[in-house]
């Protein structure tokens, strides 16, 4: 009887630790990808800085011009970033306009 009670009790540690485990697993699993593909956000923004857009200029010459050696996908991410930050439908800007862009702390800043 004892031999059943401690079988019993066993799967029930089991069927409840398994779960969590799995949970734990699966969060840190998701966070450590998310931080890797965030880059820099907005916790890391020093300021936001207003932009003449001027002729010839487009949101990927903006954002080239105002990263230091970007590959393209970091182009492409602060040009999303910049459209979501100014509420543009698309990435078509016009001359005389003011976009808004993020600047942020380099690591020997913070």
């Amino acid at each position: 009887m004892e031999h059943n009670s401690i079988l019993i009790l066993n799967k029930t540690v089991f069927y409840i630790a398994l779960p969590l485990i799995i949970l734990t697993c699966a969060i840190l699993f998701f966070t450590d990808i998310h931080a890797e593909s965030a880059g820099k956000q907005v916790d890391d923004v020093m300021r936001y800085e207003s932009v003449l857009i001027c002729r010839g200029d487009s949101l990927w010459s903006i954002a080239r011009a105002n990263l230091d050696h970007p590959t393209n996908t970091e182009i492409q991410s602060y040009v999303d970033e910049i459209i979501s930050l100014n509420k543009l439908a698309c990435a078509k800007i016009h001359t005389g306009n003011y976009i808004l862009i993020p600047k942020y702390y380099d690591i020997d800043e913070r």
